[in-house]
């Protein structure tokens, strides 16, 4: 807890982040809100993880405000229901590792390689292009 050497309210540290991102949300959030914060260590030469995080700072009596105001920013995690019997039979699975975490397209997409690219947009194949999120792999569909 910080407090100057005026009569003021003493100012806290409400959260700290991992990110910048993280943290410029939750302040423009607070901010929308018309609570007074502000936002240190963001901007260190070697990342804000290795410094502690980015912390974000309100006024004292702002605090429960704001903390509730942020609560709902953390969703719980909830499992996945079991898949029905034959679906996971259907999806496509990656032919190097065998993992279901694969998407499959005709057309290339900003986010891909410039190998994907030009073989889609050169070659124009027939059978879906594959990428597995698990190793990388990039493969033709067959069926």
């Amino acid at each position: 807890m910080f407090s100057d050497s005026t009569d003021g309210p003493a100012i806290v540290l409400l959260q700290t982040f991992a990110d910048t991102i993280a943290a410029h949300l939750a302040k423009n959030r607070l901010d929308a809100e018309g609570i007074p914060c502000f936002l240190s260590n963001e901007n260190r030469p070697y990342g804000s993880v290795l410094s502690g995080g980015v912390r974000l700072y309100v006024r004292e009596p702002d605090a429960p405000a704001a903390h509730e105001l942020l609560l709902p920013q953390h969703s719980p995690m909830h499992a996945l229901p079991d898949q029905p019997e034959g679906l996971e039979a259907a999806a496509p699975r990656c032919p190097r590792c065998h993992h279901h975490d694969v998407v499959c397209r005709h057309t290339p997409q900003p986010a891909d390689s410039l190998l994907t690219k030009l073989r889609l947009w050169l070659l124009a194949p027939e059978a879906p292009q594959c990428h597995c999120f698990n190793c990388g792999h990039e493969f033709e569909q067959t069926q």
